[in-house]
């Protein structure tokens, strides 16, 4: 597949929309804040809506374009998309409920806009596994996390899916999201797992999730072992993680269901399998969800 230049799928780069003043396309104070769910459940994805005038026609950079505060975190907004491609009169952000996001109320805000929504309970299991002695610790090879973080950073302007997202192994799921665990008899005080694990067989195929462009490689992290993560845009980026072979570069364009590479267990892992992780704006979310329904 083609490569992109280094800095193409950064929206830090200076990406530009065709748009009318901000005070002529977003009035806070008349901003009537939508959510796709207004009781979602720890782990989950919400879309976030506002109104926007329908004409475009001169140039705003991206920096002045509307934020939505949550959580005490302020996420970039996107003008939305139809299905066909053509602009709606709409603002949209995906942004993820943290597992770890204590039940109760909570305010989506935007100027003076304001929508309250109430966080329920996941309801995360507890699961018991044994690791061999030298994969029982979290510590990570030297710029591991560091690079693992860039790459959850990446907010690129352009949306690629057009549907919901494809499994990304066809072997059956042994662990899910959000759960607890306990390693070797020990409770781990502030882990919530942050994917789902694929109990597949030792070199089997892993496959892209949806298009979207490599953007960060990992070899033989202590961690993550072998590790790809790919961009979706707009702040969603999926990881592939423990992998026994890796069959793209960075920068390379890939399909939907294209073969990436193979199942292992490199890294901090106990026997065979892909961990799948899917980042919306930088936090972990339940990637089961995006198999059943299209954001």
């Amino acid at each position: 597949m083609g490569r992109l230049s280094p800095g193409s799928h950064n929206w830090l780069a200076g990406i530009f929309f065709a748009s009318l003043s901000l005070a002529g396309l977003f009035e806070p104070a008349r901003a009537a804040i939508s959510v796709s769910n207004e009781n979602p459940k720890q782990g989950q994805t919400v879309e976030v809506s506002l109104p926007r005038k329908e004409q475009i026609d001169s140039a705003v950079s991206a920096a002045d374009l509307p934020t939505l505060q949550f959580n005490e975190r302020s996420y970039q907004l996107f003008p939305a998309k139809e299905s066909n491609g053509v602009q709606s009169c709409q603002w949209r952000v995906l942004l993820s409920i943290p597992a770890d996001l204590p039940p109760g109320t909570y305010v989506f805000s935007t100027g003076d806009g304001k929508k309250q929504i109430n966080v329920v309970d996941g309801n995360f299991p507890l699961q018991k596994i044994r690791l061999p002695k030298g994969k029982d610790t979290f510590e990570a090879s030297p710029g591991e996390e560091e690079a693992v973080d860039r790459a959850k950073e990446l907010l690129s302007p352009e949306r690629l899916w057009r549907k919901h997202f494809d499994l990304p192994s066809a072997a059956r799921i042994s662990a899910g999201f959000g759960i607890k665990r306990v390693v070797n008899g020990k409770l781990l005080p502030d882990y919530t797992h942050s994917g789902v694990d694929f109990a597949a067989q030792l070199g089997s195929p892993v496959r892209t999730c949806a298009p979207g462009v490599v953007v960060l490689i990992g070899r033989n992290w202590k961690l993550h072992g072998n590790l790809i993560a790919i961009d979706h845009g707009q702040g969603v980026v999926s990881f592939y993680i423990h992998l026994s072979k890796i069959l793209v570069k960075k920068g390379d364009e890939v399909k939907s269901g294209q073969m990436i590479g193979q199942v292992g267990h490199s890294g901090r892992a106990n026997g065979p399998h892909l961990h799948f992780s899917l980042y919306v704006n930088q936090v972990a979310t339940n990637p089961c969800d995006w198999f059943k329904q299209l954001f």
